[in-house]
């Protein structure tokens, strides 16, 4: 009863406040989602032997949670609606969003109860999980409440937390610069399938040069760093990560000479003698500077046409199938020879390479793999946007994407996945909409009565949390460190460690129990 309140509670808050920010039929969606999350919690760790009792913990907790949306869908609709100054809706309408967020809770977290009880519960559990992925966009264009893109990003960015796992969670070797990688690609993809160089590439090939040439950046990183431990090789990192966007912004005038005539010319103080190769009539600009590479092309499949920007199905489809790809890659990467020697290298570097483990090998692979699915991403994102600039791989994109592995658990993949959703849901959907809902209440209900108009200036700008993100960010990680410094989900290992010296000063009687 007790894991049911719990359960039924924690999630019943997110919905709730989904509802009351989100509005709509975002109740169906919340409850359809997140009934099926309260209905595998609540059968963990429990042994649950027959259907019957499956559904009767997934229904418990389901109705639990429902019963948080009908709460909030009544409060948003007869309530916040108005004094946020958003349009009224007919008097059934809440009652109608709030009894279906209440019935799709229950009856998914009944199904996924039901299915607990299966012998092959987990993959009974992947099958309902394919199916809801493959539903979602449909669902969202259905219930208009316009996720489908913001979860797109949301599955570019857990992509790159995935690769930025290999190295900081496999091999334990801090990238604080891992957005350069990012940029690298997606400038690939521009220079490659744009006018910009007059190069119009296939996109299915274009992916592939992005992946592959920002895995050679990561051996190029790699190299300089093999000596590197700690806060040093985290220092180089982020300073490479801040050199390439300036790289990219700077890129916009280039002559390049031929080197041995360019010498000639030099020490003969005759400039004529130097040999041009690029840039002559006119300086080559490789970048675009500030404003980028636009536009940039975009897939073309037989029977969809060329991916267009109104249509998101396509595109979601697609990096669904990327991700699920990287997840395979890294998982069966992470449980081969290659990822035990990962491992043993961020346990103790030196026990390893006493092992025979080479280590200059095994860390530039590390960096190159995880560089090259920041380079699919890159590719994805630049024919995703059609456009790229360098501003949009700043330090912050490093320090979001470090978030999500340590929010999630270091070397968990499904912890970092679980910390990937927090992190863009927060960032890419509830914020935004947060910041707009409290804009409407003040516009609408508080500034009416506020007569000093430096005051209504200063509590315009500073209730807004798209302003905190970055605060609010930080702060989560400063909690996280001191409540459960393993993450969400944490890597076995990593768990074992950091509560190694809670273990040994257990009293004897407690650990023989």
């Amino acid at each position: 009863m007790l894991q049911m309140i719990r359960v039924g509670g924690g999630l019943g808050v997110i919905a709730a406040l989904t509802v009351l920010i989100f509005g709509g039929w975002s109740s169906a969606v919340i409850g359809w989602l997140l009934g099926a999350g309260a209905g595998l919690i609540a059968c963990q760790g429990k042994r649950v032997s027959t259907l019957l009792g499956g559904a009767l913990l997934g229904s418990r907790v389901g109705f639990t949670l429902g019963g948080w949306i009908l709460v909030a869908a009544l409060l948003e609709g007869f309530l916040l609606r108005r004094i946020s100054g958003q349009p009224a809706v007919p008097l059934l309408q809440p009652w109608l969003a709030g009894l279906l967020g209440l019935g799709l809770a229950g009856l998914s977290g009944t199904v996924m109860g039901a299915l607990q009880s299966l012998g092959q519960r987990i993959w009974a559990t992947r099958g309902l999980l394919a199916i809801g992925l493959l539903l979602f966009p449909l669902v969202d264009r259905w219930a208009a409440t316009k996720w489908t893109a913001a979860v797109i990003q949301m599955m570019i960015f857990i992509m790159l937390a995935l690769g930025l796992n290999i190295v900081v969670g496999f091999a334990g070797l801090l990238d604080l610069g891992y957005a350069a990688f990012f940029a690298i690609g997606a400038y690939t993809t521009g220079f490659l399938s744009s006018s910009q160089l007059g190069i119009q590439g296939n996109f299915w090939l274009v992916i592939w040069a992005s992946a592959a040439v920002a895995a050679l950046f990561g051996v190029i990183l790699g190299a300089p760093t093999l000596r590197l431990r700690g806060d040093y090789l985290a220092i180089v990192t982020l300073g490479f990560g801040e050199i390439i966007p300036v790289v990219f912004r700077n890129l916009t005038s280039i002559k390049i000479y031929e080197p041995i005539s360019s010498l000639v010319a030099t020490i003969a103080n005759r400039p004529e003698l130097a040999l041009c190769l690029v840039g002559c009539v006119k300086p080559l600009n490789l970048t675009g500077g500030e404003a980028g590479i636009n536009p940039i092309g975009r897939p073309y499949l037989p029977g969809i046409g060329e991916f267009q920007p109104t249509n998101d199905l396509p595109w979601y489809y697609l990096i669904l199938v990327l991700l699920v790809l990287a997840y395979f890659i890294i998982g069966r990467l992470r449980d081969s020879r290659l990822g035990r020697a990962w491992t043993a290298i961020r346990e103790d570097e030196l026990a390893a390479s006493a092992m025979g483990i080479n280590l200059v090998k095994t860390k530039l692979l590390a960096f190159a793999m995880g560089a090259t699915f920041s380079g699919f991403a890159g590719a994805f994102y630049a024919a995703y946007i059609s456009a790229i600039f360098p501003s949009v791989f700043d330090f912050s994109v490093s320090v979001i994407i470090l978030c999500m592995v340590i929010l999630g658990g270091l070397g968990n993949m499904t912890g970092v996945i679980l910390g990937g959703i927090i992190i863009m849901a927060a960032d890419r959907l509830y914020l935004p909409q947060l910041a707009q809902v409290l804009k409407g209440i003040l516009t609408t209900s508080v500034f009416p009565g506020v007569a000093n108009p430096q005051l209504r200036d200063f509590l315009a700008t500073s209730v807004d949390p798209i302003q905190m993100r970055l605060l609010l960010f930080g702060l989560t990680l400063v909690i996280m460190m001191i409540v459960r410094p393993e993450g969400l989900v944490p890597d076995a290992v990593h768990q074992a460690e950091l509560h190694q010296v809670e273990a040994e000063l257990l009293p004897q009687e407690v650990k023989s129990v």
